[in-house]
């Protein structure tokens, strides 16, 4: 079995909790020696809480530079500290001592951050302590009457409890907290590796296409070929072939896209270009395969140049197409950028995200976030006070050549 470990965050808060605990012992017994003029052994108490600063400090520097500590090491601080709880009892009073009642404070740590048979084990010590501690102490002497030490003693009680409430509401209440975003951090990682699974599955799925179609596509390119040599010069056959000739060549470039993407290469490649040039040529691109579309171009003047890299154009084209889907109306593209991001938006004007997820934004979204958060960017959705979806990317600026 693989050794539990506890990490920083963790023993940030054992090392508060038990710097917390020594400030009460040392404030309880100034309090009881100036007030009610308390006697007890001096020597070896000033020796037990020198002790616990000493693990105190010890377990603080264990943690510099390590990326966490075996929960045995843990468990014997917290041993540690329930002796010396229990021995400080012991020399000031016992049983009788209202602050016998810390020694639950060992336990709560182990229940709370070690395994259950440790902190079984850990009340197992505190019970045993608490039983020894009846029957052998050292009388705490008081310069007061009976009456006045049995009202002292449940007013002690009452401050015993305050203060060890504060202490375990502060420890559990940033436990819980460290907790929650722990667990939010854990959801968030598996939503990205199932989303990362089901990419890989159909990158595969990508692969094994832009294989078998390579074929094909190369036999229509031959016999195109011999169509327009064949048919030179036909007027009627002109124009349907060049427009077959442009889309098979698109064809062949999204193949091309596809098997660099499968030997890995693709990542920010691409020339330096200005963004507005860039941002017009993809729409007309796009426009040739929804030649019954509107897109409407806010480009402002003075874009700097961005990398036209093919990932980031294949996004794009998905946020045109998914717009289009999810609208059948006119559509938006506008762009803008600062000194350290490039900006662009594609807008539909649908039924907006109120109603879930549009349609159309179906697995072209999970790709398209995948796409650019290898990247460096992210993709943000927004509703439109007008009706409609924003679909919005974010890039980093790139202004010079690698």
């Amino acid at each position: 079995m693989v050794p539990q470990r506890l990490y920083p965050d963790s023993i940030k808060r054992l090392t508060a909790l038990r710097v917390m605990v020594l400030a009460v012992e040392v404030l309880a017994l100034a309090v009881a020696v100036r007030t009610l003029g308390a006697r007890f052994p001096s020597a070896p108490v000033v020796f037990i809480l020198a002790a616990q600063a000493l693990l105190a400090s010890l377990l603080a520097w264990r943690m510099r530079g390590s990326e966490g500590i075996e929960a045995a090491e843990v468990f014997s601080h917290l041993l540690a500290d329930a002796v010396a709880i229990a021995t400080l009892v012991y020399f000031t009073g016992g049983y009788a001592n209202p602050f016998i009642s810390l020694l639950l404070l060992p336990l709560i740590q182990a229940a709370v951050l070690l395994r259950t048979r440790d902190a079984w084990l850990m009340a197992g010590v505190a019970a045993v302590a608490y039983t020894i501690l009846m029957r052998e102490y050292r009388p705490l002497v008081l310069s007061v009457s009976p009456e006045a030490a049995v009202n002292l003693h449940l007013a002690g009680m009452w401050l015993n409890f305050l203060l060890t409430a504060a202490l375990v509401a502060a420890f559990m209440g940033r436990l819980a907290d460290a907790l929650r975003i722990r667990e939010a951090t854990l959801a968030s990682e598996r939503e990205v590796r199932l989303r990362d699974e089901r990419l890989f599955a159909l990158g595969l799925q990508a692969a094994s296409a832009a294989h078998e179609l390579a074929t094909p596509l190369t036999s229509i390119r031959l016999t195109l070929d011999n169509l327009k040599h064949d048919y030179a010069g036909d007027d009627e056959l002109g124009q349907p072939l060049a427009l077959f000739d442009s889309q098979l060549a698109r064809m062949e470039r999204v193949l091309g896209q596809l098997r660099d993407a499968a030997r890995g290469r693709g990542m920010r490649q691409g020339p330096l270009i200005p963004a507005d040039q860039w941002l017009a040529r993809i729409v007309e691109h796009w426009g040739l395969m929804r030649p019954e579309a509107n897109v409407q171009l806010r480009l402002p003047d003075g874009l700097p140049q961005c990398r036209a890299d093919p990932a980031v154009e294949s996004v794009i084209l998905t946020l045109l197409n998914n717009a289009w889907e999810a609208s059948r109306g006119d559509l938006g593209l506008a762009a803008g950028c600062d000194r350290k991001q490039l900006w662009v938006e594609v807008t539909d004007s649908g039924a907006g995200l109120a109603v879930g997820k549009p349609p159309g934004w179906g697995v072209g979204l999970d790709l398209a976030r995948a796409g650019l958060a290898r990247l460096g960017g992210r993709l943000e959705l927004l509703d439109v006070h007008s009706g409609g979806t924003q679909a919005r990317i974010i890039l980093p600026m790139e202004d010079k050549e690698p």
